[in-house]
């Protein structure tokens, strides 16, 4: 089971939500995944949504145009009604500057764009499941 019910993808490459998406809903078939494509997007997709609706996690991926992940990052931090969502950033861009600066800003954490389904699965279990 996800600790994570309801958790807001924000990605702009299509196969990379689908994958998420389908990997999340085959480990847990109560959990539900929104997408967004940009951080644009998801300022205003969590807008419109009451406070309890909220998802419990966010998963920002940094390579975005518009509004990147760590810039999402940083306006959800910012903001007293979503500063307390989880996020997690994920890239192909692993620097340790990058990591720890992310880190600082409040990211929960920093990982690897997975490659796989298998490395899908992997960070999925790691970060949602409850043990």
């Amino acid at each position: 089971m996800l600790k994570y019910k309801k958790i807001l993808l924000v990605d702009d490459d299509e196969d990379d939500r689908q994958i998420f998406s389908e990997i999340v809903c085959d480990v847990d078939t109560d959990a539900m995944v929104e997408c967004a494509e940009n951080g644009l997007d998801m300022i205003s997709l969590l807008n419109k949504m009451p406070d309890d609706e909220l998802p419990g996690l966010i998963i920002l991926d940094q390579n975005m145009p518009r509004m990147t992940g760590k810039e999402s990052l940083i306006f959800l931090k910012e903001s007293s009604r979503y500063q307390h969502i989880p996020a997690i950033i994920y890239s192909t861009y692993q620097v340790r500057d990058f990591y720890q600066e992310c880190l600082e800003l409040g990211a929960q954490d920093v990982v690897a764009k997975p490659d796989s389904m298998q490395a899908y699965r992997e960070m999925i279990e790691h970060f949602l499941v409850a043990h």
